[in-house]
């Protein structure tokens, strides 16, 4: 069996196609390559055909092999795949791939009169947005358009197609962008920096972009697909819908805040209404000076409310911790270490794995239910708090600091703390896989004692033992 030439030829040819393109960077060779590499196969097929008619004449039998089967599989995927990828505005530059083309950078102004108005609401499908609240009557509009074109007439047609319009609609002013009149190989963007009057609500629907909004007296009201939110110097309510932020910050809002969505961080400061959070937000959250209940729902089988956060909440994916926090208050959580600290009013806790440690620090005490699925429970009570007291670790040990009113009883694996100290409320701790400890406040934490296997985790703080005397010390060397 002869072999065939028609593979160096291909990479003959291929190779010459990209030597071409080294000696001639200005050559749209993506483009080219994306509209004729079908002509790779022709080429390749005419190739066979006459290498088979010759081989025939001289009585060779020949046949595709499994490596060019295999090649011609690849060569469609990739054709099909940089075609495709230029449709969608995708070109090869120099410096490698650049999306929708060369960006074209246009100016952008517009004011109207607001007088009479009520909200300004802004159609901006893509783009960062700034408004600013301020003495004058109008409504200002300053910035820049980017547009992503193959040529410079491409865009600045795009620009004179697409201007930025004021439009009074009753009593409010639409900010349009008129952004989907560009094309589908064309990418727009408006960054806009919009002064208003400060009794206006203001209003955004937009895909991508940043949002910040200050020193307004009315509503906010934002939903965007993709961006952070900043917000400061509120008077009314705000409401947000994001689809995904990497930030969310609010201070200073005297009016509600609702949030709902995807995101990573959110921080909240000075809001002086009812604060509603429902969503997925995987990174850090802190709340500090919520004057109003907060309510918080996530995805993933979080759930936080109390009734005003005078102190602050810091809570990320693996720790929860608070100080200065009104009740009642409820944390379920499924992964989290819990740390509270200086709270009134009844607290309900539960964990599924992580530590909770708890010093309400202020009296008198409310009712206190505090579960860990696997973990460990300390609890720092007040000297003079009076309570009652059910714990439970279920495969650990249980110690306490308030003595004899306070009963230890020991079953198996499982160890159980019961008993009251005077007449106050009921303090209910269950640990499934740990230990629980009721210390008194000012109290350091004892020595944890070594691991006992199959008593279902560490044991708990044992009390310090007392130094021996000159006596014990002089009979401990007799001995020895």
């Amino acid at each position: 069996m002869r072999r065939s030439f028609s593979g160096p030829l291909l990479l003959l040819a291929i190779g010459a196609f990209f030597l071409w393109r080294n000696l001639h960077p200005e050559a749209p060779i993506f483009d080219l390559a994306a509209q004729y590499w079908p002509f790779v196969l022709i080429a390749w097929g005419l190739l066979r055909l006459i290498e088979g008619l010759i081989w025939h004449r001289e009585g060779v039998r020949g046949s595709f092999t499994g490596g060019e089967v295999v090649l011609v599989i690849l060569i469609c995927i990739a054709g099909s795949g940089i075609w495709q990828a230029r449709e969608h505005g995708v070109r090869f530059m120099r410096g490698g791939l650049d999306f929708w083309g060369q960006q074209y950078d246009f100016p952008v102004s517009a004011t109207i009169s607001a007088t009479g108005m009520k909200r300004v609401v802004f159609e901006n499908p893509r783009g960062n947005i700034k408004v600013t609240g301020g003495d004058s009557k109008d409504v200002t509009v300053n910035g820049r358009k980017l547009v992503n074109a193959y040529r410079r007439e491409d865009a600045d047609r795009t620009n004179a197609e697409t201007p930025v319009e004021i439009v009074a609609q009753g009593d409010r002013l639409v900010v349009r962008t008129n952004q989907d009149r560009v094309p589908g190989n064309q990418r727009i963007s408006d960054d806009l920096e919009v002064t208003v009057p400060r009794e206006l609500a203001v209003e955004s629907r937009g895909a991508t972009g940043d949002y910040e909004v200050g020193d307004v007296e009315s509503d906010v009201e934002i939903a965007t697909s993709r961006g952070d939110v900043r917000l400061s110097k509120v008077g009314g309510n705000v409401r947000l819908d994001v689809g995904h932020s990497d930030l969310v910050h609010a201070v200073d809002v005297k009016g509600r805040i609702d949030l709902q969505g995807r995101g990573s961080d959110v921080e909240l400061e000075n809001i002086a209404g009812q604060v509603t959070i429902n969503g997925s937000f995987s990174g850090t959250l802190n709340f500090q000076n919520l004057a109003k209940p907060l309510q918080f729902e996530g995805t993933r089988g979080t759930e936080l409310s109390a009734q005003a956060v005078p102190g602050r909440i810091s809570m990320d994916l693996g720790e929860f911790s608070a100080t200065d926090i009104v009740g009642p208050i409820r944390l379920v959580t499924r992964a989290r270490d819990i740390k509270l600290e200086q709270f009134t009013q009844s607290v309900e806790l539960e964990t599924e794995r992580g530590d909770i440690e708890m010093t309400p620090g202020k009296l008198p005490l409310a009712a206190i239910a505090a579960r860990s699925g696997s973990g460990k429970i300390e609890l720092l009570l007040p000297a003079k708090a009076v309570f009652q007291l059910d714990a439970t670790a279920e495969r650990g040990d249980a110690v306490n600091d308030f003595g004899p009113p306070i009963q230890k009883e020991t079953e198996g694996r499982s160890a159980t703390l019961k008993g009251k100290v005077g007449d106050g409320p009921t303090i209910k701790l269950t640990a499934n896989r740990g230990w629980i400890s009721v210390r008194k406040e000012g109290t350091l934490p004892s020595e944890v004692l070594p691991d006992t296997p199959g008593d279902g985790g560490p044991r708990p703080p044992q009390p310090p033992k007392p130094p021996k005397s000159p006596k014990d010390l002089r009979d401990s060397e007799i001995k020895m």
